[in-house]
């Protein structure tokens, strides 16, 4: 999902706010936002942008989301998908996939 950072309209409230989006923005190689990039889901050109940005095919990635209509094109395009419906069901899903115990 998109996700602002900074302060002011559409974004983070307050400053404290803000630095906690920053910091876990930072934790990602690739932060790809569908306001910059005019693209978003369920449009099957983000998930090709992303895997693009990664230099992966579709095939190998994984995708969790907790809508169904963001999934089915990923999996269209080949990807893997995981519906979330909770986090621990999540993190269950993608050991499995990836065969890692978390």
């Amino acid at each position: 999902n998109n996700v602002k950072a900074g302060e002011g309209a559409g974004m983070a409230r307050t400053k404290e706010k803000a630095v906690q989006v920053q910091a876990a923005m930072a934790l990602f190689d690739h932060v790809i936002e569908s306001s910059k990039e005019g693209v978003r889901k369920p449009d099957p050109r983000i998930y090709g942008l992303a895997c693009e940005r990664l230099g992966v095919k579709p095939q190998h990635a994984v995708f969790l989301d907790d809508l169904g209509i963001n999934l089915k094109p990923a999996r269209e395009l080949g990807m893997t998908t995981i519906k979330v419906i909770s986090e621990q069901q999540a993190i269950s899903d993608l050991s499995q996939v990836l065969g890692i115990d978390f």
